[in-house]
């Protein structure tokens, strides 16, 4: 009689759940097959919204071009725009479902608030209390069209992937409008760099040459006399003549080089007047200046002289295989003002004027080679070239706006820290299997083990990070390729992404029990109420095997129930998931409505008295990963002959019932807690081990089977 009314129990239970979702399919399905149009704009907006978007709003008007924003004037007077990520990027959230996220922005391009008007993000309405979303929707009114922030997605903690998807949203959003209703067409639109002419800064000449907007090269005569006899061999030297030299450590040269079309180098270099008249000399050529102080100059008399085609023989221009020769025809004797003395050169100083046929490229480097003259070993002319590399620094070039860091990155960077440590968690547990023989010889090592990795899960991954996996996790998983879901939306919470491919691959290696039995943050919380309930002694109930198989199937039919009902209606998804406790206990700390704290204090209650009771019978995410983990590469529990025959006692220690009377283990409701192994190799409590520790002391006693082995039971 008793085991009919549990199976009937059972399965009205999951015939409840079956029909709630098949009772919304209907009209799920309508609506997915008929989506209605999206209304404007100003029909979704209340006049109380309008003024927390943008207080003291008088009049809206929608914008003559897209992207759709309305125009909020005061006074008659434009002061901003009203905008929704809906109308003008239909950004979507992690359920893969568009949302509709409303701000206001002034013309300077400032947040002036944020309104989350509709959602599809299951996990906010999950594990998020509203004073945090509020929290989170507040930092938009501080933000800016050049920074972001302050709104930070790290305050859904639990559903930061949705929140780094709506602030994506917002940002692209706010952008396009920006862009297209602020600045217009009066943009300059750069795609790719340019060479900024006319944008000034000004810079002394010392910040020039630490910046390399002035290239600077020097020599002393000890190395260029090394260069001629590595080049020309002994006694090799340049033809320079070197009056007064004191020390061969003495420069050679002392050359400087720069780009000065830019204004921020030309107009700096010489002054607002002779910039002027050296940039219309130039036209859309490029001039470079030289200067040069020491023994060497670069500016010889050839450029006087017919027979050298009237050109400098003592320097040039490379860039790549183009080689530039200089004129007396684009020339000018050009010093630095009197401001930028003191660390430019003051004997040679020239500008020379390249046309633009001349293919020189201002944006990649190039070289002014000087050409040294002198003779060989042999008296043989000879010339060494000494090229001075110019690469202009992007502080003189347009470049198109930098590429925005995709959200995930962010977001793995802001979490950096909390990555390491979960790393080291799950590197923890895996070395428990890893080395769970060894380890579960020691009943105190084993123990101090156990509590320390639950404490820590409970206690950083549950509390502190709001790492709670859920059925919710499973479904979006599931709806991912039916809603179109991208790669990216999972890449927003680097945490759970972690947590979830290592319970992947755990699931295919060994089954559900190393998610349930060790990183479950409220699986941990039952399991440590219920010993400290044992160190107060309170009886512990044993649930009859029966009744127990009956009661199994109720968390089976729940994920069921949630995952169908799920792929047509997120709303009655949310309400069946309330099963889970989670958000309760976990992420908002029992600080909720009292119906939702009485139902996770009496699961927690239970649990006192029968161990592990939620996950157990209740638990839909257990059972979506003991269907998944149902095929499993190994089985690492060690069992004996015995077991289930002669000896029983792993059955009657098993915490949650999961190992049959005939000894076999059910993974199927497992946890791998491992106590069953700590038995296996307690040699006071497994009877095979007793037996054995018995006749190994009654020889020793007699004296007998010195160093014979010690025959072990067959496993």
């Amino acid at each position: 009689m008793f085991e009919r009314w549990s199976t009937l129990a059972s399965a009205c239970f999951g015939a409840l759940l079956v029909v709630c979702a098949l009772a919304v399919a209907p009209s799920a399905l309508a609506q997915q097959a008929k989506p209605a149009a999206p209304d404007p704009l100003s029909a979704r907006l209340k006049p109380e919204t309008v003024q927390q978007l943008f207080p003291g709003a008088e009049t809206l008007t929608p914008t003559a071009t897209r992207p759709l924003a309305l125009e909020v004037r005061i006074g008659g007077e434009l002061k901003g725009y009203i905008f929704s990520t809906l109308d003008v990027v239909n950004a979507t959230g992690y359920s893969g479902r568009p949302f509709d996220f409303l701000a206001g922005m002034t013309t300077d391009g400032k947040i002036t608030a944020a309104v989350l008007l509709t959602h599809s993000e299951t996990i906010i309405g999950r594990g998020v209390p509203q004073a945090r979303v509020d929290q989170f929707l507040q930092g938009f009114a501080s933000t800016s069209i050049d920074s972001w922030r302050n709104a930070n997605p790290d305050l859904l903690r639990g559903a930061s992937i949705s929140g780094r998807a709506l602030k994506a949203g917002m940002q692209s959003a706010a952008e396009r409008v920006y862009s297209a209703h602020v600045k217009g067409e009066a943009l300059q639109v750069i795609t790719e760099p340019q060479l900024d002419r006319r944008g000034f800064t000004p810079f002394p000449a010392e910040a020039m040459l630490a910046q390399k907007s002035i290239a600077q090269y020097r020599i002393s005569v000890r190395e260029v006399l090394k260069l001629f006899e590595k080049h020309g061999g002994p006694n090799s030297k340049p033809s320079q003549q070197m009056y007064q030299i004191q020390s061969l450590d003495e420069p050679f040269v002392i050359f400087m080089t720069a780009l000065a079309t830019p204004a921020s180098i030309g107009n700096n270099l010489f002054g607002d007047t002779r910039f002027r008249d050296m940039v219309q000399r130039e036209g859309e050529g490029l001039t470079v200046w030289m200067g040069a102080d020491g023994f060497f100059s670069f500016a010889s008399n050839s450029h006087f002289n017919a027979a050298s085609g009237y050109l400098f023989d003592q320097v040039k221009i490379v860039q790549g295989k183009t080689e530039i020769r200089l004129s007396r025809d684009h020339y000018q004797r050009m010093a630095p003002t009197a401001a930028q003395g003191g660390v430019l050169p003051r004997r040679d100083n020239m500008v020379f004027y390249i046309p633009a046929s001349a293919g020189l490229d201002p944006l990649q480097p190039w070289s002014a080679v000087l050409m040294i003259p002198g003779a060989d070993s042999t008296g043989q002319p000879m010339t060494v070239e000494v090229p001075v590399r110019y690469d202009l620094p992007d502080a003189h070039k347009l470049l198109p706006p930098p590429t925005p860091k995709p959200a995930w990155i962010e977001a793995w960077e802001h979490h950096r820290i909390d990555i390491y440590i979960l790393l080291a968690l799950l590197t923890t547990v895996t070395f428990v299997f890893l080395l769970q023989d060894l380890l579960v010889q020691s009943r105190i090592a084993y123990n101090v083990v156990r509590v320390g990795i639950l404490a820590f899960t409970l206690g950083w991954l549950g509390w502190w990070l709001g790492a709670q996996f859920s059925i919710i996790n499973i479904l979006a998983y599931v709806q991912a390729p039916l809603t179109g879901t991208s790669w990216q939306s999972f890449l927003l919470d680097p945490i759970f992404l972690i947590l979830g491919i290592y319970i992947a691959l755990s699931l295919f290696l060994l089954g559900r029990g190393v998610f349930c039995g060790w990183l479950c943050p409220f699986g941990a919380l039952q399991e440590l109420t219920n010993k400290a309930a044992l160190l107060l002694r309170v009886p512990q109930i044993k649930v009859p095997r029966v009744l127990q198989e009956r009661l199994w199937a109720i968390k089976y039919v729940a994920a069921v129930g949630i995952i169908g009902a799920g792929l047509y209606s997120a709303d009655l998804a949310n309400d069946l998931e309330e099963i889970e406790p989670f958000k309760t206990a976990i992420n908002v700390y029992f600080v909720r409505e009292m119906p939702f704290v009485l139902y996770a204090v009496a699961l927690l209650a239970a649990g006192l008295f029968i161990e592990r009771f939620y996950c157990r019978f209740l638990c839909p995410l257990g059972g979506s990963l003991a269907v998944l983990g149902r095929i499993h590469m190994f089985q690492w529990l060690r069992r004996k002959p015995a077991c289930g025959t002669t000896c029983r006692i792993c059955e009657a220690d098993c915490p949650v019932g999961a190992i049959d009377p005939s000894g076999k283990i059910n993974m199927n409701e497992c946890l791998q807690c491992l106590d069953c192994q700590v038995d296996y190799y307690d040699d006071h409590k497994c009877p095979p081990l007793i037996a054995r520790r018995k006749r190994k002391d009654a020889r020793a006693d007699a004296g007998i089977g010195a160093g014979l082995p010690n025959p072990v039971p067959a496993e």
